[in-house]
């Protein structure tokens, strides 16, 4: 009985330390594991301050959207009255433009009659015998520079003639209808005074002169001279819209499309402009 006693307290003696060593490892377990827990918990914490972070910026995104919104549609609805302001602004430019147009021909017209009082009277054509009518596209192409004297210039000595006198014997000559007479008298005319303001209108009316004789490839020529030797006359705009008649008149529809064009385009308020405008309508319609 005794050794059976003993035997059994060396059993419980040796069996003790193991399972004081297998409780010691499972609290270390549920260490461990509380441990990853606490790790997890707050990483979900600064995720969720993360996302509750985002959620705020994109709050603010949306409300800087909507802002931005708001001001482009302001933008658009000031643009948009922007623009029609603007379109109106060139039709109370022409019609500004028109009427200065109309004041200077009304001074022109004044001028030239005063210029006609202090000047030798043209000569009168034969009885019953009346000037010829203004070709219907140079009746726009009036311009004070035709009318309107020129600065007194010193005729040359030995009893020449005076700019003015040379310029309207010419002129008078190309009304009358002597259209030789008229283009030798304004090619002399810009011989002698080749610095007179009315230098370029003599040209334009040589082609003028070239117009009225059907020869048109010559005044064509003669407009083209114009242009070139004066890109800032008075009489460019005129020559331009003639030369597309011109063009016209000899079949060449594109080279006249396009000299309608280039005026539209150099000259947009000019009177001669509306002209070519109305030509170059014609034109597409047919």
């Amino acid at each position: 009985m005794r050794k059976t006693t003993s035997g059994a307290w060396l059993v419980i003696l040796l069996g003790l330390p193991l399972a004081l060593g297998a409780s010691g490892q499972t609290k270390k377990i549920y260490e461990l594991i509380y441990d990853d827990l606490q790790a997890l918990k707050q990483q979900v914490q600064k995720l969720q301050a993360r996302v509750d972070q985002n959620a705020e910026e994109l709050r603010l995104a949306q409300e800087q959207l909507r802002e931005l919104a708001d001001l482009v549609r302001r933008s658009l609805g000031e643009q948009t009255s922007l623009r029609e302001d603007v379109k109106a602004v060139p039709a109370q430019y022409q019609i500004v433009s028109e009427r200065l147009d109309q004041l200077s021909l009304q001074l022109s017209r004044i001028a030239s009659d005063l210029a006609a009082a202090r000047t030798t009277p043209a000569v009168a054509g034969p009885p019953g015998e009346t000037a010829p009518a203004t070709p219907p596209a140079a009746e726009a192409e009036k311009k004070a520079g035709d009318a309107a004297a020129p600065s007194p210039v010193t005729p040359p000595a030995g009893g020449s003639q005076s700019p003015q006198d040379a310029y309207n014997a010419a002129y008078n000559d190309y009304l009358k209808g002597s259209y030789d007479l008229a283009v030798e008298g304004f090619r002399l005319y810009r011989e002698q005074f080749p610095e007179s303001p009315l230098a370029d209108n003599a040209l334009y009316w040589i082609g003028e002169c070239y117009y009225s004789q059907k020869k048109f490839e010559e005044a064509i020529g003669q407009f083209n001279d114009l242009i070139l030797a004066y890109p800032q006359g008075d009489k460019v705009p005129a020559a331009y819209l003639k030369k597309g008649f011109a063009f016209l008149e000899i079949g060449k529809k594109e080279e006249a499309a396009a000299a309608f064009k280039l005026l539209a385009a150099k000259f947009p308020l000019a009177e001669e402009t509306r002209l070519a405008q109305d030509k170059l309508k014609e034109l597409e319609q047919r």
